[in-house]
């Protein structure tokens, strides 16, 4: 997909935003020590986010990123994305081990993740279809 120069500018400042409101930083990441989403998953969701609204109905003309109706929406679609992907890793990687008493849990955040999805994603829907109704 090709961007012109202003989209791209956007999608940068996009994924900037999504990362300070994920908090997605190697400082504060003190556990992992690194960001935990990459700059292409950033990117996924955040297309992932636009395909959902164009794809929404009231279908009401297709947007990008460059001319996305509300910054607070794509920040909060995208989010809900990015937890989705980083809910999914921790399942997979979930472990349990046992041996002599002692036992000790891998990767048990699944569901931290799926309860942070479920609270974005019924404000996230609500404020989409508010915001497609009244531009409909």
């Amino acid at each position: 997909m090709q961007l012109s120069v202003l989209e791209r500018t956007k999608l940068e400042k996009c994924k900037e935003y999504l990362r300070l409101f994920l908090m997605d930083t190697e400082e504060l990441n003190r556990l992992l020590r690194r960001k935990e989403i990459d700059d292409k998953r950033l990117d996924l969701a955040i297309q992932l986010c636009i395909s959902d609204w164009n794809t929404t109905t009231p279908r009401i003309g297709v947007v990008t990123v460059g001319n996305f109706p509300s910054l607070y929406l794509l920040i909060h679609g995208a989010a809900i994305q990015c937890l989705k992907m980083a809910g999914l890793y921790q399942s997979r990687n979930e472990l349990t081990y046992s041996s002599g008493g002692s036992s000790f849990v891998r990767a048990n955040k699944t569901a931290y993740y799926q309860s942070w999805i479920q609270n974005f994603s019924s404000e996230y829907e609500t404020k989409k279809l508010n915001l497609k109704m009244q531009q409909a």
